[in-house]
């Protein structure tokens, strides 16, 4: 009975994990694909404003292409800084907004036929590869500096330089052992009766003009 009730324990484990793996499969394609979509979706009114600006037809294309990019590193970064300084994760998810605001704001306003003053536009055209790119080198250096702390905290969460710990599984430290505690001679509730036990079992230690030597 407990060998048959033991192995539907351990299908329903199984069955659970692949339905997990299965489930994350399928929303990071759904995901891609709406990304792909997007993309294809947000080019033709991207590029059509660039131009717009004055942006030769060849640049123009990059527009888009920039724009997706610094989206997609700033959507791997909030996923990367799980667990990171509230400050990292609050860069991460705001330049996925701000990114997110940008795309759709663009493929309304071509969408709409709004036009454009030509001389903001083509300042705002001019100038947005540089903060795009800073914006994602600002991503990248919460980056490294997350994963410089999680280095340095180990595998045991704990800082290298801290002392051994029971519970630790860092393995420069897992071939160490503690020795046992030496059990005392005397049995544990009862004080003995010499003078010098006596007084250090009482937390007081003896006077040394009280001490007199032997003949």
């Amino acid at each position: 009975m407990s060998d048959f009730s033991g192995m539907r324990r351990f299908r329903a484990v199984d069955y659970g994990n692949g339905f997990q793996v299965i489930a994350v499969v399928v929303v990071i394609t759904g995901v891609a694909l709406l990304a792909v979509a997007a993309f294809l979706v947000s080019y033709a009114g991207t590029r059509d404003i660039a131009m717009g600006a004055g942006v030769s037809p060849g640049l123009a294309g990059l527009y888009p292409l920039i724009i997706d990019a610094v989206l997609v590193v700033a959507c791997v970064a909030a996923l990367a800084l799980r667990g990171a300084e509230w400050w990292m994760q609050t860069y991460a998810w705001l330049s996925v907004m701000f990114l997110l605001a940008l795309v759709a704001l663009v493929g309304a306003v071509h969408a709409a036929g709004v036009s454009l003053p030509h001389r903001p536009t083509a300042a705002a055209m001019a100038a947005m590869p540089w903060v795009l790119f800073l914006l994602g080198f600002g991503l990248w250096l919460c980056i490294l500096r997350h994963l410089r702390a999680v280095r340095a905290e180990g595998p045991s969460g704990r800082p290298r330089s801290a002392p051994w710990w029971p519970w630790s599984a860092d393995p420069d430290t897992a071939n160490l052992t503690r020795l046992p505690a030496q059990p005392g001679p005397s049995t544990p509730g009862l004080v003995p009766d010499t003078p010098d036990a006596a007084e250090a079992a009482s937390g007081h230690s003896p006077d040394p003009g009280s001490i007199v030597p032997g003949i």
